[in-house]
């Protein structure tokens, strides 16, 4: 068999896991529910009432102020829980180690399922453009290559986040529990829900840190053609670096379920 062979017949078992991946997914209602619900209940109780109203001093409406945050919460929300919850299922019926006993790449098995739950985030995301565009539209940075690719660095980073949270060794309910933990303290802590303005300066000085607020600044400074934050380049590439270690501690923890 030749190495094009082999590539071949490698993409077409992912095409079949991812499948499989994503009906399993799909199948769990609640979980597609929730990554739709969450987002959309902070844009009709916080984006709508206020969606037009112009920032002070520019001519940026609250929506494009609102809008990036949007969709990078149905990422965080679905990469940092949806994620790692579903890989702890996995593990805790031992799915994982029967997929192991088959003739194919533990690799097949980690990639389908990320791409899988990539799949509901896109289709999750969607949804929010189209509600957000057809109401109120969007500005053109939507199209523009910072843009885009400053979206697909902050999926990265959740993807190596979430991934490692799902290989720790504890059981289900400790990771539903961690996962929702993490979620929420860093997405309230971003300031998309709510401004930090009346929290003490130390508190704000610590969720200057909060990676979560990184992504969400950049990427509504993009969205809005606004100044960059200081020193948001190299905060983010410290996130990424932070995300690339927990790959590794996670595959470390995966092999030794093996």
């Amino acid at each position: 068999m030749t190495r094009h062979d082999r590539a071949g017949s490698q993409l077409a078992i992912l095409k079949v896991w991812y499948r499989q991946e994503l009906v399993l997914l799909f199948r769990e209602p609640v979980a597609v529910f929730f990554s739709l619900a969450f987002p959309l209940v902070i844009y009709l109780f916080i984006g709508v009432p206020y969606a037009e109203e112009l920032i002070p001093d520019t001519q940026i409406k609250f929506i494009d102020m609102m809008f990036p945050s949007l969709i990078g919460t149905v990422a965080a929300n679905l990469l940092l829980m949806g994620l790692p919850i579903y890989v702890a299922e996995l593990r805790a019926r031992q799915v994982d180690k029967r997929y192991r006993a088959l003739p194919l790449s533990g690799l097949h098995f980690g990639v389908a399922i990320i791409l899988a739950m990539l799949t509901l985030t896109i289709v999750a995301a969607a949804f929010i453009v189209a509600i957000v565009g057809l109401r109120h539209g969007l500005r053109p940075e939507v199209a523009s290559p910072q843009f885009i690719l400053l979206n697909l660095g902050f999926i990265a980073f959740l993807c190596g986040v979430g991934f490692c949270l799902g290989t720790l060794p504890f059981g289900t309910r400790t990771i539903n529990a961690l996962t929702a933990a993490v979620f929420f303290i860093t997405f309230f802590g971003s300031g998309a829900a709510a401004p930090l303005d009346a929290l003490p300066k130390v508190v704000q000085n610590i969720l200057e840190w909060n990676p979560l607020k990184i992504w969400f600044d950049a990427l509504v400074a993009v969205y809005t053609n606004s100044p960059f934050p200081e020193g948001g380049a190299w905060k983010i590439a410290v996130t990424l670096i932070l995300s690339l270690v927990l790959v590794l501690i996670g595959l470390k923890n995966w092999r030794r379920t093996e």
